[in-house]
């Protein structure tokens, strides 16, 4: 049989596809929402009619599912970028055949994601912290001038096809303390019965129960719209998250394999300091027998890694090699792949730091 290859699909009929994703467990909704049109998405199948394997791209997760081939296998892994932070989502029983397949010349490690929900309990009522107050995201809120407003829409944004599209189908709250918003929870997606909600809380704002109170708000505004599954989605590492959900009155419902180019971790503090130190000699090891050739992407992990190891010296070898390579160019580039290199007080006036960052200055 002739290997098979990726074809793009721009549309699609969705009763050929939805069987292929019939046995995902769990049931993602932002599957549910791309082949729904809700979100933005990539679909690639191995035929255009009555297709036996798809991979649906949504961000920077990738769904791989059906009865590949290997040359189907091959083609998605020439479409994973190489240059920054992606996802895969496989069935477990296929993952051992799949994987080495999908990660050819690129470095994926295991890491587990977790999901719970909260569906249909009495609303529970948590008090507002002192201070802060809670506003709807409306057309109000998002057409006024609130600092952290923009940031606000870019977060709506990287899930709903528009902010019109989040005003008619979508809800949620932010906290504003004085007039600057410090804190959200609000619906990635929205499907039938069903919504998915993220929640984040400016750094120095946390650890005051804000995560758990507006979670609690976004959570009990969907039973109000009759939405009685509300989903919550994070890596099971991110105790943080874990325990704003369960004050939420989430319920885990299971935990499942993925598989990520990075170190596998939502927070640097997920992680221990010799927890980063042995992913960063596993990674090392891998690039001593299939080095990367088209992308720096790899070194950056890694030197992030051994920063957050406690090692800035093996953390600027990665780096000069990303820089040995020709990759790394600028000191922009740097910036925007590790800004909190340059957050740490003093840290890129330090010599061995200044040497490095002058090699970027240096390149055209």
């Amino acid at each position: 049989m002739t290997a098979s290859h990726a074809l793009p699909l721009e549309s699609w009929n969705r009763s050929g596809i939805d069987p292929l994703f019939a046995s995902r467990y769990p049931r993602l909704l932002e599957v549910e929402a791309v082949l729904a049109g809700k979100t933005r998405g990539a679909l690639y199948v191995d035929r255009r009619t009555r297709p036996r394997a798809a991979a649906l791209n949504v961000g920077a997760g990738w769904h791989v599912v059906g009865r590949p081939d290997s040359g189907f296998l091959q083609s998605i892994n020439r479409l994973l970028p190489r240059d920054t932070y992606s996802i895969l989502i496989l069935p477990e029983a296929q993952t051992r055949e799949w994987l080495p397949l999908l990660s050819e010349n690129l470095y994926f490690v295991r890491a587990r994601s977790r999901y719970a929900e909260r569906t249909g309990a009495a609303a529970r009522e948590v008090p507002c912290p002192q201070g802060y107050r809670l506003k709807p995201i409306d057309g109000a809120l998002l057409g006024g001038g609130a600092a952290g407003i923009d940031d606000l829409k870019a977060r709506i944004l990287n899930t709903w096809n528009s902010l019109e599209d989040f005003q008619t189908e979508g809800f949620g709250f932010v906290l504003l303390h004085e007039s600057k918003i410090v804190g959200c929870s609000l619906t990635d997606y929205v499907c039938g019965n069903r919504c998915e909600i993220g929640v984040e809380i400016d750094g120095e704002h946390r650890l005051q129960g804000l995560g758990t109170f507006v979670a609690t708000s976004t959570a009990n505004e969907a039973l109000v719209r009759g939405i009685h599954r509300v989903g919550w989605m994070s890596w099971a590492s991110n105790h943080g998250s874990v325990a704003v959900s369960r004050n939420a009155g989430f319920l885990d419902v299971c935990e499942y394999d993925v598989y990520i180019n990075h170190w596998p971790a939502e927070n640097p503090s997920d992680l221990t300091q010799e927890e980063f130190r042995a992913f960063a000699e596993d990674y090392e090891d891998r690039f001593s027998k299939d080095p990367p050739s088209d992308s720096g992407y790899p070194h950056i992990v890694a030197a992030t890694a051994w920063a957050l190891a406690g090692s800035g010296q093996k953390c600027r070898a990665q780096l000069h090699c990303a820089i040995d390579m020709g990759w790394l160019r600028t000191v922009d580039q740097l910036h925007d792949l590790w800004p909190e290199l340059f957050d740490a007080e003093g840290r890129t006036r330090r010599q061995p730091w200044v040497e490095l960052l002058c090699r970027l200055e240096q390149v055209p």
